[in-house]
């Protein structure tokens, strides 16, 4: 990357603060000083923040004045993370008006890729979206409610499993502090791991239990700066094989079900 960025805005966030991130000689570092994990492994919603932090550190390098919140972000998952410290590197591919263009790569302690993300950022850009009335639906949440509250990284976030259908589900995030950004408003790092988790339990409403799985794509489209209120993700399956799963993803406001995010996530079976 070219320019240098100042930490402040990375300290005044304390979903980003939590995560460990820090920029240091042109590129974004995550030391994980808690189990950010899942089964041993990185959370995905934790990779995909790092490469949204990553993109915005490239966009301020270049224009120390800009305050980028995501327009798009498609992130592949190479490999399992392992270890402590992960690093993301950004190449700027294209700046034009408000908008820019990013690629992140991020590695692990060894130099290895565990994933790609392309990015695309706007300064000052507002937008909002009206969600369909959609009734939250039926059964118990309380086996995934057990399994989410077992991972430390998901446990802190204050995820809370609304209703569950066969191949839907609601899972809604609260403005907990440890979810926020520098200006009191749910991290986008926050959303897409609300995002993540709703997009990976909802295949398991089909499933049969016991079988293992991942993400192997999300592609998440933010309509506006994140809220501050309290967040409702609307999971559904939309296709299956016999181990991959393709799920839309919803993101709106609890209260006025306005949109504010829209995703693909696609998750398979081992």
């Amino acid at each position: 990357m070219i320019g240098t960025v100042d930490n402040d805005w990375l300290d005044e966030s304390p979903f980003l603060r939590d995560l460990g991130v820090r920029w240091h000689d042109g590129e974004v570092v995550m030391t994980v000083t808690e189990p950010h994990t899942a089964h041993g492994a990185l959370h995905g919603g934790a990779t995909a923040a790092l490469a949204l932090a990553s993109a915005q550190a490239s966009m301020r390098a270049a224009d120390p004045s800009a305050d980028p919140s995501t327009t798009s972000l498609h992130v592949t998952y190479a490999r399992s993370g392992r270890g402590k410290t992960f690093t993301a590197s950004t190449t700027t591919l294209r700046l034009a008006r408000e908008l820019g263009f990013h690629q992140t790569e991020i590695r692990d302690e060894a130099g290895q890729v565990i994933a790609g993300a392309s990015s695309t950022l706007s300064d000052g850009r507002q937008g909002s979206g009206v969600a369909p009335a959609s009734p939250t639906p039926p059964g118990d949440p309380a086996v995934f409610t057990k399994a989410a509250e077992s991972i430390p990284f998901l446990r802190e976030r204050k995820l809370r499993f609304e209703g569950i259908g066969p191949g839907v589900l609601e899972l809604s995030m609260a403005p907990a502090e440890r979810n926020l950004d520098a200006k009191g408003r749910l991290d986008e790092g926050a959303l897409v791991t609300l995002i993540d988790m709703a997009g990976t339990s909802v295949p398991w409403t089909l499933a049969k239990p016991g079988r293992g799985g991942a993400t192997i794509s999300l592609h998440a489209q933010f309509l506006g700066p994140p809220p501050a209120e309290p967040v409702t993700a609307l999971a559904t399956v939309r296709a299956q094989d016999e181990r991959v799963f393709w799920t839309d993803i919803t993101v709106f406001g609890t209260a006025d079900r306005r949109i504010h995010a829209l995703s693909q996530l696609a998750y398979r079976f081992g």
